[in-house]
């Protein structure tokens, strides 16, 4: 799976020094899945901790998506829309579970939140991005 994803500019310098210096990046992976005890709708948000970097990505994906390969990730910024830094992973297999009432758009903004206080609290940005189709996305906001 091959994924663009974009970063502020300060965080997209800091990594690219890193990567020119050939650093490595650490980084840890995992699935956080968030549903109810009364519905089977769930959504599912695959995260990626660049730890070197202090920074966190969430990617909404399809329950269907099989998030087992390797995943490679180009990170570019505003400045330099031309310019990615590839990065590769695998997830840990780790499945983090979250309870929420409510539809999947209630339940993505609530695992969101959590994730952004979560991180904030290890001095690390978060950022979530939704790698649904639009089709899957619920674009019935009030």
């Amino acid at each position: 799976m091959k994924i663009m994803s974009w970063l502020d500019s300060e965080d997209y310098w800091y990594m690219n020094s890193l990567s020119e210096q050939n650093k490595e990046i650490n980084y840890y992976g995992y699935v956080m899945e968030v549903g109810d005890e009364e519905d089977s709708s769930k959504a599912k948000i695959m995260v990626i901790e660049l730890q070197s970097v202090k920074l966190a990505v969430g990617y909404i994906v399809s329950l269907s998506m099989d998030l087992s390969g390797q995943i490679d990730i180009g990170f570019i910024c505003q400045e330099r829309p031309d310019k990615d830094i590839p990065f590769s992973c695998k997830l840990s297999g780790e499945v983090k579970n979250l309870t929420y009432t409510g539809d999947d758009l209630q339940k993505i903004e609530y695992a969101g939140l959590a994730l952004e206080k979560f991180y904030q609290n290890k001095g690390a940005k978060f950022s979530l991005l939704d790698l649904r189709p639009k089709s899957e996305q619920n674009l019935d906001m009030p």
